[in-house]
């Protein structure tokens, strides 16, 4: 049986709308965000989702409780399905790290797997967020699961999981969109990407 896997991206932050980067700071859902939450939530209700599992941070917790709220299906709390941990860069915008660490922020831009000082690197993130993805539809049963978390780590874990040769080769979701995927109990097949209910 082929199940459907859904990854779906946390609504906008202020951090998102100033440029800052988040990782793992708990930042919320701003008026916005929730309002894209609702939105995305209504559409991705029409899939009927059976398991619902999100990163702990709240914006992505938030994100999903919208959905969860509509089919009243609980939602799981993973920690490990966090954002992408930037250690010092957190909070931070481009211009701010650009001032401190120039070379390792032309590095980071370019697509390289380097590690932001105190944080990790791409592939260890994304590592991370494929292996809980690949742990949570193997010990569910349910034939639609939906799984809420962050833009890099879900681009990244989505590239992993397909087998794509090297980062970057798919986008960042923007804030609530979502990627489709089919799961075959051995093979990952991307449906549909970067789909942004309006």
């Amino acid at each position: 049986m082929t199940r459907t896997v859904i990854f779906w991206r946390h609504g906008q932050t202020d951090y998102n709308v100033e440029r800052r980067f988040q990782g793992q700071s708990d930042i919320p859902l701003n008026e916005v965000g929730r309002t894209q939450a609702a939105q995305a939530a209504s559409y991705l209700s029409e899939l009927r989702p059976e398991c619902i599992v999100s990163s702990d941070l709240s914006r992505a917790a938030d994100t999903a409780d919208e959905l969860a709220s509509l089919l009243t299906v609980d939602v799981t709390r993973d920690e490990r399905l966090r954002e992408t941990a930037f250690g010092q860069w957190e909070g931070c915008t481009r211009d701010e790290i650009s001032a401190s660490w120039p070379h390792e922020l032309e590095q980071w831009l370019s697509g390289a797997d380097m590690t932001p000082p105190g944080g990790e690197s791409r592939s260890e993130s994304g590592r991370r967020v494929a292996s809980a993805i690949t742990d949570i539809v193997e010990h569910s049963e349910a034939e639609t699961i939906a799984i809420v978390a962050h833009g890099a780590v879900l681009r990244a874990a989505a590239e992993l999981l397909l087998g794509m040769d090297g980062p970057g080769r798919l986008a960042v979701l923007g804030n609530c969109g979502h990627g489709e995927f089919g799961f075959t109990g051995s093979n990952w097949v991307l449906r549909s990407w970067g789909t942004v209910p309006s």
